[in-house]
């Protein structure tokens, strides 16, 4: 592990917040009832969240939605997913976007950007 990435999880320790991040799995199609089955998983995670107001020049597509960027570290293999959920605040918040941060060659931080759903 770098120096960028003990920085960036002091900073996230010290300054974060807990959430659950939940990923949904689809899982499979059952011929006798016509559903389609998935599996949710859900683990807690410190993460730095920001709200952010969407303007005409950052997110066009996303004015008058309420949205917060969130800032997670890249340790124990977590990989951030479109469509997965953070529960923020009793607030369920749903993955728009994803940014990775590398230092070194290796991922550092991921800028998670979520509307509420």
């Amino acid at each position: 592990m770098n120096q960028f990435a003990k920085a960036s999880i002091g900073a996230i320790t010290r300054n974060g917040t807990s959430v659950t991040y939940k990923t949904v799995s689809t899982g499979s199609y059952n011929p006798a009832t016509g559903v389609v089955t998935s599996t949710e998983t859900s683990i807690t995670l410190k993460a730095y969240p920001k709200h952010i107001k969407f303007t005409a020049f950052n997110h066009p597509d996303l004015i008058g939605k309420e949205g917060v960027l969130f800032y997670f570290t890249a340790e124990n293999s977590f990989v951030p997913k479109l469509s997965d959920i953070v529960v923020y605040n009793s607030g369920e918040y749903i993955v728009q976007s994803i940014q990775s941060h590398f230092a070194q060659g290796e991922v550092i931080l991921y800028r998670v950007l979520t509307i509420k759903g």
